[in-house]
């Protein structure tokens, strides 16, 4: 694969990544009780899950965001600009937080009923 081919294959990459992170963050924080499978042997509501594959999804986010910024335009985007592409991964670590906070009680008031 050349340096172009590997580049847009980053670049998809890194926007399914962020369509992901986009979608579960909205579910996380409108807190949706829903339960979509009561039948399940352990069901949960659509908040829950969708912080349980947050939590499972970080590290291959973040991983994706490092080669991305290592090997996207190395020469030719100024490194301010190419600190961006951590932007998903710190937003990312914030919902995980809120979600571990959330789903042990350990925030007072705010969990869904």
């Amino acid at each position: 694969m050349n340096k172009k081919g590997l580049s847009i294959f980053l670049i998809i990459l890194n926007a399914v990544g962020l369509f992901c992170l986009v979608f579960l963050g909205v579910l996380l924080i409108l807190q949706d009780s829903t339960v979509p499978n009561p039948d399940a042997m352990i069901p949960m509501e659509r908040w829950d899950g969708a912080g349980a594959l947050l939590c499972l999804g970080f590290l291959p986010l973040l991983a994706a965001n490092i080669l991305g910024f290592i090997f996207i335009a190395r020469g030719q985007i100024r490194l301010k600009y190419r600190l961006l592409f951590f932007l998903p991964a710190l937003i990312c670590t914030l919902l995980v937080v809120y979600y571990l906070l959330l789903s042990f009680h350990v925030i007072p008031g705010f969990f869904p009923t």
